[in-house]
């Protein structure tokens, strides 16, 4: 790969897998290529703040929750109790940063090739700097949990040590996160562009099947939107949704294509952006059960250069360090 370039065009053929399969099961052929048998375990963890009562406020990120949770059992027919939602509105399940970490732990607990897992995150987003200088702008993505002036943030290394980089080839994970800074907000290696996958300057790569699609690029702010039903939302959840809801299995051009096309026809400026531990064909379908095999030919971290952390000035007036609204 060199860096910071295009690793191969969208539309043409997949990568072929650096080893055989790792699933029970195998692989089977299917219309896109290969692809691994599901186990038909699922498990999806969705993670809702509107920061109540406070100077942070949000309006939209538990109808987050709400709107994606219909969209998993109404439309893909996944089971509710495999389900597990944190929203500060449900004194029982608070979003705190110990709430979450114990719920992304559970949503790859004993994860096995063919398993299948989705992580939706809805609420504020900001920067810290990151000690190592991996990152291209010097900074690590975090997250906001609801009690964050306490506990802090915490970032895409914490949540990327936890559910991507320990799962093994044939494991299927697909995130959205809508928050601001969140365009590599799971510390992935590919960049979905127009002209094909952009490898990270110093990628960490997966043998897992990971994709996140987030709302904004790290330097945007994500916005609030109203979905069809009349609720305030997340821009990017809301178009999700919307978008899954009437073509259930696109491509994942087609689906990419989709969000751009809805956002922009809402007026909003940011655009979504996918990234992935796998660089495969854009022409694949977007299912959450289908699971390609590994590609890379090497795993974990390559560092090829250090950066200075170069901080976007945001927040103020007691807020957090974030660009203000956004599910």
């Amino acid at each position: 790969y060199t860096p910071g370039r295009p690793v191969g065009p969208g539309p043409g053929p997949a990568p072929a897998p650096a080893r055989p399969a790792a699933t029970p099961g195998g692989a089977v052929p299917t219309a896109s290529g290969l692809h691994l048998r599901p186990t038909g375990k699922k498990r999806a963890l969705l993670v809702g703040i509107n920061y109540y009562g406070t100077r942070a406020e949000l309006r939209g990120c538990v109808s987050d929750v709400h709107n994606m949770k219909r969209l998993l059992v109404e439309t893909m027919r996944w089971d509710p109790s495999s389900i597990r939602t944190l929203t500060d509105d449900d004194r029982s399940s608070m979003p705190t940063a110990d709430n979450i970490i114990r719920g992304l732990r559970w949503l790859v607990d004993n994860a096995r090739p063919g398993d299948v897992h989705f992580f939706h995150y809805s609420g504020h987003g900001a920067q810290k700097e990151d000690p190592q200088g991996l990152e291209e702008d010097g900074m690590n993505e975090t997250i906001l949990p609801v009690d964050f002036q306490s506990a802090g943030m915490l970032t895409d290394d914490q949540i990327s040590d936890i559910i991507i980089k320990p799962m093994p080839e044939g494991v299927r994970l697909t995130s959205v996160m809508d928050c601001c800074h969140s365009g590599t907000g799971l510390d992935l290696p590919f960049l979905y562009t127009s002209g094909g996958w952009k490898e990270e300057t110093n990628p960490f790569h997966s043998a897992c099947d990971a994709q996140m699609f987030s709302g904004c690029e790290d330097d945007d702010t994500s916005a609030d939107a109203t979905s069809r039903y009349g609720q305030a939302g997340g821009a990017m959840t809301t178009a999700f949704c919307d978008v899954l809801r009437s073509h259930p299995s696109p491509s994942y051009h087609q689906l990419m294509s989709e969000l751009h096309n809805v956002m922009r026809k809402r007026g909003f400026k940011q655009r979504p952006q996918l990234t992935s531990s796998q660089a495969f064909s854009f022409d694949r379908p977007f299912r959450l059960t289908e699971i390609v095999p590994n590609s890379n030919h090497t795993l974990g971290r390559t560092v090829r250069r250090r950066f200075p952390p170069q901080p976007r000035k945001l927040g103020g007036g007691g807020a957090p360090p974030t660009g203000g609204g956004g599910g």
